[in-house]
């Protein structure tokens, strides 16, 4: 699997992230959806790994993911930023996974930071 971010999605990344420390992970969060195949990707600053992990390709390096959960994914994927939406968007050529694509940090807090400070 190989993971391309755009140019956008990096500085929007950056902004939210700051000196928060972790290693990028994409994240099957299934928490409240009811079962392990109702979920929504998220991105998830990770600080340990666990025997359930394993790294894929992207153009800032390796990314971490749940082995169980890349079956979801195509082969190549996406991340863009909208502007107008200042969301973040995981995406493949034949479709979108999350159009809202949030951060979280290694604790699960959802970082925010408004548009107009990025």
């Amino acid at each position: 699997m190989n993971l391309t971010f755009t140019e956008t999605a990096i500085s929007r990344i950056d902004a939210l992230r700051g000196n928060l420390p972790g290693k990028l992970y994409l994240y099957y969060l299934t928490e409240g959806c009811g079962c392990e195949n109702s979920g929504i990707f998220t991105l998830k600053l990770a600080t340990e790994v666990t025997t359930e992990d394993i790294e894929f390709s992207s153009n800032l390096g390796p990314i971490l993911i749940a082995r169980w959960t890349a079956v979801f994914l195509e082969e190549q994927l996406k991340i863009d930023y909208n502007a107008k939406s200042n969301a973040l968007i995981l995406k493949s050529d034949s479709q979108f996974y999350n159009r809202n694509l949030l951060l979280m940090d290694a604790n699960n807090n959802y970082i925010y930071t408004p548009k107009n400070e990025q």
